[in-house]
């Protein structure tokens, strides 16, 4: 995890909490099939990590740099929205697994 983190930006940090939140709302929908969330949160990241890179053009030499940072900055944000979300799924699941009801372990 700290590998992939030091690769990210500080300028795209916030698009993992915002890749995150988008990720939680899709799953909400329940006509949007689980199975395309992460390909529709991969596009989204892209899509606002390029925007971002664009609006800040003056930092890059030309603008298919500015594209391609904008493109892996995207793509790393929403690998690490999707770990995110799996590991608080996974962290939320054994919280529940651990609890007794009626002096009996949930199954």
């Amino acid at each position: 995890m700290e590998q992939i983190l030091q690769y990210v930006k500080t300028d795209y940090a916030i698009l993992v909490a915002v890749l995150y939140c988008l990720g939680r709302v899709l799953k909400a929908i329940n006509k949007f099939p689980n199975q395309f969330i992460p390909l529709a949160l991969t596009g989204c990241g892209v899509l606002l990590a390029c925007l971002s890179a664009v609006s800040r053009g003056g930092d890059y030499a030309n603008w298919a740099a500015a594209v391609f940072d904008g493109m892996v900055q995207g793509i790393l944000c929403t690998g690490l929205s999707v770990y995110l979300n799996e590991m608080l799924s996974h962290w939320g699941a054994s919280e529940c697994s651990c609890r007794k009801k009626d002096g009996k372990k949930e199954e």
